[in-house]
């Protein structure tokens, strides 16, 4: 049975009530152009379009040939996805009699349609700012641990593939994945893969032999990250001399002969020396075997960048044409400015070990050690002045300086306790609580 067309799917969309068999999408109304006709967003083997009733959108994806073992495919990766709940993936719903094309029924997905800018428009929007794209890194690198930890591989990281959006507060952004036709899980890994992925993104051994599994997106990983690093200290000359609009500055060619890469000879002349790691270890994971490659968090550098000003999310209007993709309305987004109940802003703001954190950790102590503490300074005063006393009616009356220094040790408890426990007291001596911690 031959699978429909484009122009099929295209003349079926334009009667929802008719073509689907989902009640919601038998409401819907399809996007379309000027012509009235509906406008698809067309990939390797299926179409996107978008439907919309009143206030509520939709993305329907629909395939445009046969992929094999497809419904089983997609039903252990939505079983997976709800398993381990990773907040930047989404949901979506396998519709095995989905939309009816010239009397037959096809398989399609159906998703909620969300807007954004693909990493390349937000990297290329955000050239001028070098904090936003440092915190965009570690996000990244807090994603590669995520999936690695999870078993889970998207097995298809590419620009296309990463939606940035508003996030759910003003000044944030969040990260989402979209496109699971190729993903990899664990009850999939000794499947062979549906696609090869982005060739600007991958591994030449798995262009070469198709190779899959759950290790997949580490070079693409250290693609996408060596690009961000690179960007923040060559900004905009070195992205328009090495962007062409399908890449995040590599292409297939400089992983092919890293040798003879005119990028890679640049970003080792860049006063960077994080940069110019990253660039030899990515030049030489692609010449050595798609499961050498290193694990990104090996290669982070350390995590005590100062806190970055707010990210403003662009504009719905500022992503067109192919820059707009369809992502799952899912869990919350993941801000690049740190959130209490982000998952991803531990590293953001200081690396978690910032002064802040270490004064926190101290006030969570209990104020029993202070008043202990305060307790004993209080008995070393009294003996001291016992001390006095007995030494004046013998005669062996001590000196200033060693009043002075036996007054200094008996404080000292004191003080120690008020920086360590301000809260423990109802009162701050000599602003020293307010300088608590700096």
């Amino acid at each position: 049975m031959p699978w429909p067309l484009s122009q099929d799917y295209n003349e079926a969309i334009q009667h929802p009530s008719l073509c689907f068999a989902d009640a919601e999408l038998k409401q819907c109304e399809a996007a379309t152009n000027a012509l009235g006709l509906p406008v698809p967003c067309s990939g390797n083997f299926a179409d996107v379009y978008q439907l919309r009733f009143g206030e509520r959108a939709w993305a329907v994806k629909c395939f445009t040939r046969e992929i094999p073992g497809l419904r089983e495919r997609y039903a252990e990766v939505s079983k997976y996805l709800q398993q381990v709940q990773m907040p930047f993936m989404v949901n979506f719903l396998f519709l095995e009699q989905g939309i009816r094309v010239r009397g037959q029924w096809f398989p399609i997905l159906k998703m909620d349609w969300v807007e954004g800018l693909v990493l390349n428009a937000f990297v290329r929007d955000n050239l001028d700012k070098p904090q936003v794209l440092d915190m965009l890194g570690q996000i990244w690198i807090k994603l590669s641990v995520w999936l690695r930890e999870a078993q889970l591989a998207h097995c298809d990281l590419q620009h296309g593939n990463v939606l940035l959006v508003p996030g759910a507060r003003a000044g944030t952004v969040g990260v989402r994945l979209v496109d699971y036709d190729g993903m990899c899980v664990p009850a999939l890994e000794l499947l062979k893969s549906i696609e090869l992925g982005h060739a600007n993104y991958q591994h030449p051994q798995r262009l070469r032999e198709g190779t899959y599994g759950l290790h997949i997106d580490r070079f693409s990983h250290l693609v996408i990250y060596t690009g961000l690093r690179a960007l923040l200290v060559g900004g905009k000359p070195l992205w328009e001399k090495y962007d062409n609009g399908d890449n995040l500055l590599f292409t297939q060619k400089d992983f092919e002969n890293p040798r003879a890469s005119a990028l890679f000879q640049d970003l080792i002349k860049l006063n960077d020396p994080h940069v110019r790691k990253l660039t030899q270890v990515l030049a030489a994971a692609s010449q050595k075997p798609i499961d050498q490659v290193p694990a990104l968090e090996q290669l982070a550098p350390p995590t005590n960048t100062p806190t970055a000003a707010p990210v403003v999310a662009p504009g719905a209007d500022a992503a067109t044409g192919q820059q707009r993709r369809t992502a799952i309305k899912a869990a919350p987004l993941q801000p690049v400015r740190p959130d209490p109940v982000d998952p991803f802003a531990a590293t953001m703001a200081d690396g978690g070990s910032s002064r802040r954190t270490r004064y926190q950790a101290r006030r969570n102590r209990s104020p029993a050690i202070a008043v202990a503490a305060v307790l004993a300074a209080l008995v070393m005063l009294l003996g001291g002045t016992a001390l006095y006393f007995a030494s004046s009616s013998s005669g062996n009356r001590p000196t200033d300086a060693q009043l002075a220094q036996k007054a200094s040790e008996s404080i000292r408890p004191i003080t120690r306790a008020l920086r360590v426990y301000p809260e423990s007291f109802p009162m701050k001596l000599g602003g020293l609580g307010d300088s608590c911690g700096a």
